[in-house]
C-alpha cells in the first residue's frame, strides 16, 4: 500500500510540474533581440531578477507612450541607477540605438498578467 501511495504521489507531482511548465509557456516570452543581446542575464518578462521584470517597466512607462522610447533606449545603452533600487544597470554600449529602440518598443508592448 505504501509503495502504491508513493507511485500516486509521484504521478501527482509530475502532473503538477507539467501544468506549471505549460502555464509558464503561455506567458509572454523574451523577444529574439532581447535573447541575442543577453538581456535575460539580468531581466525576465514577469519575474524579478537582478533588474526589474520587463512587464514592470512596461507598466511604469506605458503612459508616456512614444515619448518613453528614446530616454529608455539611452538608459539601455548608457546604463543607470536609482530608478529600480540600488543595483545599477550596466551600460550596453555595443548595442545600436536602433536595437535599443526596438527593445524598448517590445517592452512597452508587454501586457501585465
Amino acid at each position: 500500500m505504501t509503495q502504491r501511495l508513493s507511485v500516486v504521489a509521484l504521478a501527482v507531482a509530475a502532473t503538477l510540474l507539467a501544468a506549471t511548465a505549460q502555464a509558464a509557456d503561455n506567458g509572454p516570452k523574451l523577444s529574439e533581440l532581447a535573447l541575442q543581446k543577453h538581456c535575460d542575464e539580468c531581466h525576465a518578462v514577469n519575474v524579478q531578477r537582478i533588474g526589474p521584470p520587463f512587464v514592470a517597466v512596461a507598466i511604469r512607462y506605458r503612459i508616456e507612450g512614444a515619448a518613453a522610447v528614446e530616454p529608455l533606449a539611452q538608459k539601455i545603452i548608457n546604463g543607470g541607477a536609482g530608478n529600480w533600487g540600488s543595483v545599477p544597470m550596466i551600460p550596453n554600449e555595443r548595442l545600436s540605438a536602433e536595437d535599443a529602440r526596438a527593445l524598448v518598443r517590445w517592452i512597452l508592448s508587454l501586457n501585465p498578467g
